[in-house]
């Protein structure tokens, strides 16, 4: 994808925030710096004749990915505990589609403490009785489906591991070992119905900075699941502090039989790399779906 112009990025800026009548008003973009950290978009940091803003950039094709991801932020400040990046609007502009937010200045490390009680927090607002979304989500570049159930088994069975071993095994959904796994996974956790939470969903080290001494989360997957799938991805590629997981503790307890939940919650992260990137991740894959007795 080629970089933009500072002038069609001044596009972009004027049409995102035109009608805004608040601190977010720009028409020129002055410099724009490139952002490290993520593989799938384009992130510039933007000096404008106004705030200081964050673009996330990529093919026009891709502009659901950013309405999800706007859709989640929102939801995730709509709670009131934990800070996220403001969403400002989302969009095409000729060939780009683009989601502009707030900049903030991130830092790696913080008070892990408090994270650990607002995402507890975060995971205690009640939000109904059922799990999945209003909309699709993604994880990453995989389309995540949220059509609501009444059962977490039977949703994180047939809407998380299901479609990730379709593409896995490249076959249907009607394949009767897809129909034998969903069997498995949803006995796997048939003792097991949580309180539905608003979860991040893919909540690692590289979604989680600080600013200004409070933490803050990005790049949600968002859903509502079980809270217990956000503690087992933050140790998935390596933990969070302990810290974390003390205050977290304090604040929302864990259900018996966390450890092999933990395992089921990880596998659904590992399909999903081994869909995306392939290599290693593959072999990853059918070790643990070995070690919890799903066959291919």
């Amino acid at each position: 994808m080629p970089s933009p112009s500072l002038d069609c990025l001044s596009q972009i800026v004027a049409a995102a925030l035109a009608g805004r009548d608040d601190q977010f008003h720009a028409t020129r973009v002055r410099q724009a710096q490139p952002v490290s950290g993520g593989d799938i978009n384009h992130s510039l940091r933007l000096d404008t004749d106004g705030p200081t803003l964050f673009l996330k950039l990529n093919q026009s094709h891709r502009v659901d990915t950013f309405a999800a991801e706007m859709d989640g932020l929102q939801a995730i400040a709509a709670t009131e505990t934990i800070a996220t990046c403001r969403p400002l609007a989302c969009g095409q502009l000729e060939q780009y589609s683009y989601l502009l937010l707030e900049y903030l200045p991130l830092q790696a490390q913080g008070d892990w403490s408090l994270a650990g009680s607002q995402l507890a927090q975060m995971h205690a607002v009640a939000l109904g009785q059922r799990f999945g979304f209003d909309r699709p989500s993604y994880c990453g570049g995989a389309l995540q489906p949220n059509p609501w159930h009444g059962h977490w088994a039977a949703f994180f069975a047939n809407c998380r591991i299901a479609p990730q071993l379709v593409q896995l095994w490249q076959t249907t959904p009607q394949s009767p070992k897809v129909a034998a796994a969903v069997t498995a996974v949803e006995h796997l956790l048939a003792e097991h119905q949580p309180q539905p939470s608003l979860v991040h969903g893919d909540l690692w080290q590289g979604n989680i900075s600080f600013s200004g001494g409070q933490p803050v989360i990005f790049d949600p997957a968002i859903y509502l699941g079980d809270s217990e799938t956000d503690l087992a991805m933050s140790e998935l590629f390596g933990r969070f502090p302990d810290a974390f997981y003390r205050a977290y503790h304090d604040q929302r307890a864990i259900a018996p039989g966390y450890g092999q939940r933990r395992d089921l919650y990880q596998l659904y992260h590992i399909l999903n790399h081994a869909n995306l990137f392939g290599g290693a991740y593959i072999a990853d894959a059918r070790r643990r779906l070995a070690r919890l007795s799903i066959e291919e």
